[in-house]
This record gives structure tokens, C-alpha cells and sequence, in this order.
């Protein structure tokens, strides 16, 4: 009964990342600008108008762009790192028999060792007026500009 707990213990433990089980392969990252009401797209897929959350994959770069109307759009990237623990878990765990180094290859293959700056803030500068689409004055009834 042992041996076959053991067994199914080392099966499981084997067949799924640590990280990926525990943090999975995307993660939730809250985006606000200033002025709030911009549109915010991921490699140029709509994600929603700010303040948004959006789910993004840990692994590979992702680009973001953030625009309004009357505004500069702003280019980032989500920022990512390797998160040691989940790094230094893998690569143990691996050491000891070959089996358990599966973990390793679905941590990596799905990023989940790696940590996605969770806040993107971004602060539009306003077009400069010449680049700003043209608005006629009112113009009264007499044909004279009101004051």
C-alpha cells in the first residue's frame, strides 16, 4: 500500500510544473492611465478601457499600447522576471531522479517561473494643438463671432 501511494505521489508530482500548478501560466495585470477612459490594446488585441485588469501569458514579451483621442498613444511592454524560488524548487526537485524533472520543462515552457509586473500605470501627453482636429467657432445668427 505504501509503495503504491509512493508511486502515485511521484506520478503526480511529476506530471505538472510546481509553478504552473500553483500560479498557472498567465497572470492578472492592472492597467491605469491618465486621463482614465483609454483604450488598451495587447500585441494589438483590444484588452478594454482603463482602469482595466487583463489576463497575459508569463512567458514571451507582450507589447501594450495605450491611446485616446486628443492624446500620444504610449508603447510598453509587460515588464517579466525569474522568480528564484520557483527556479531553485525546480531545479532541486530535478536532481534527485530524472523523473521529477518534468516539473522543470512545464515551468518552463509555460513561464509560470516567471513574475509579470502586475500594476502598468501610463500618463498620456496631449497632442500639440496644430495635430489636434480643427473646431469651427459658434457663429451667431448675424454672422458676427460671439464672444
Amino acid at each position: 500500500m505504501r509503495s503504491l501511494f509512493a508511486m502515485t505521489f511521484v506520478i503526480a508530482l511529476a506530471s505538472t510544473g510546481c509553478g504552473a500548478a500553483f500560479k498557472g501560466s498567465k497572470a492578472e495585470v492592472h492597467f491605469v492611465s491618465i486621463p482614465p477612459g483609454s483604450d488598451v490594446r495587447i500585441d494589438g488585441q483590444y484588452a478594454g478601457e482603463t482602469p482595466t485588469t487583463a489576463r497575459v501569458s508569463r512567458n514571451g514579451s507582450q507589447s501594450v499600447t495605450v491611446s485616446k483621442e486628443g492624446f500620444k498613444d504610449e508603447h510598453t511592454t509587460i515588464k517579466r522576471s525569474p522568480d528564484a524560488a520557483w527556479w531553485f524548487w525546480d531545479i532541486g526537485s530535478c536532481v534527485i531522479p530524472i523523473a521529477l524533472c518534468i516539473p522543470l520543462l512545464v515551468d518552463a515552457l509555460s513561464g509560470a517561473w516567471m513574475t509579470v509586473d502586475e500594476d502598468i500605470r501610463v500618463k498620456l501627453d496631449p497632442l500639440p494643438r496644430e495635430s489636434r482636429p480643427a473646431t469651427r467657432p459658434a457663429t451667431s445668427t448675424s454672422g458676427e463671432t460671439p464672444l
